[in-house]
């Protein structure tokens, strides 16, 4: 069994790291979800064609951006949409859609599917404050923001692995949120337990990440 993390955890282990000590969400931290199924080592670090379908265009992108990292091979989405249009799909914004978007991500050559979905609702939030010359109220508009990522096989169709993070509190910074989350999903769901490491959820008094277990 490796003592490695997996490629694409390592690919976002690091900017993990970045985020946790930059005070990107100082005082909200991720919750997260995750699984995967069992991992056979030899297939551990293979570098695969994959493609990324998500409902969030920068989150989808910085996606396709850490598996690059990780050596893999990404189709690009406009070709995923020009076999769409020539086998006449048109897609319904349901959970239907996957079935043709696997199909046809065979018909490109992909291994792997990731889906990729975001769940954005927005608030005003109202506080008062207090300064030298008096006081006086202020809104803001802020954001529960939640991620489902998801790894499927294309040929069997089977969940390779699947993870989630959302902020238990509101935030004001809906695309670096966003993209923190999946990030944080991602690295929770291909986080290898099984060759020793652990999940930590940041808080304010550790830093999370997958981890090596003392």
């Amino acid at each position: 069994m490796s003592n490695r993390p997996s490629s694409l955890t390592a690919a976002v282990v690091f900017v993990l790291s970045i985020f946790a000590s930059s005070g990107c969400a100082s005082t909200v931290y991720p919750v997260t979800t995750g699984f995967h199924a069992p991992i056979d080592p030899s297939q551990q670090n293979v570098k695969r064609r994959m493609v990324v379908w998500s409902n969030h265009a920068g989150m989808g992108n910085a996606i396709i951006g850490w598996l690059q990292q990780g050596g893999h091979t990404v189709v690009e989405r406009a070709r995923l949409q020009a076999v769409l249009n020539e086998q006449s799909i048109r897609l319904k914004h349901t959970p239907d859609d996957d079935a043709d978007i696997l199909r046809v991500g065979k018909l490109v050559g992909a291994e792997r599917i990731i889906f990729a979905d975001a769940t954005i609702s927005s608030a005003v939030s109202s506080r008062a404050y207090y300064g030298a010359y008096g006081g006086g109220a202020r809104s803001d508009t802020v954001y529960h923001l939640s991620v489902s990522v998801r790894g499927v096989d294309v040929q069997t169709g089977e969940i390779r692995w699947s993870g989630t993070a959302s902020y238990p509190s509101p935030v004001n910074n809906p695309e670096q949120g966003l993209i923190f989350l999946a990030q944080s999903a991602i690295a929770r769901a291909t986080c290898m337990v099984e060759a020793g490491f652990e999940w930590r959820d940041s808080s304010t008094w550790t830093t999370g990440g997958c981890v090596k277990r003392e």
